[in-house]
């Protein structure tokens, strides 16, 4: 069975370029904002999440924070338009995996989509995993 992912980005037109990206490896869920995302983190429990920085009403981070206190094992990888590394660094310390600036190749996505679902797989599932910077 494939893994289900959770794309959370404010842009209709990125989650359908981020949807086509990712079918071909794993079952794909969207959310347009933080709320939405967090609902479908309840109820779905995907095991990743692309999750975009800068959107409204709720931030990338907040949803981050509050999803990793909704599933601690939850993989969260940060999309973001900024190369600001004050922003990465602190969604890293809050528990996000890795990031990916955009635009970005879609190869190189699907490909650490791939990694990040072989990694966690490869760890005990009784413990959050988190990079620390």
């Amino acid at each position: 069975m494939p893994a289900k992912i959770l794309i959370v980005d404010d842009d209709a037109a990125l989650r359908k370029i981020l949807r086509m990206t990712l079918v071909p490896v794993c079952e794909v869920l969207e959310a347009s904002d933080g709320p939405e995302a967090l609902r479908l983190i309840k109820a779905e429990k995907p095991r990743l999440i692309l999750l975009d920085i800068t959107m409204p009403e709720m931030g990338g981070i907040e949803v981050l924070q509050k999803a990793r206190l909704i599933d601690p094992s939850l993989i969260v990888l940060m999309l973001t338009g900024s190369n600001d590394l004050d922003v990465a660094k602190r969604a890293l310390e809050n528990g996000a995996l890795a990031y990916i600036t955009k635009p970005f190749e879609p190869d190189s996505l699907r490909s650490e989509v791939q990694r990040l679902l072989a990694v966690d797989n490869d760890r005990p599932s009784d413990r959050p995993w988190r990079v620390r910077p």
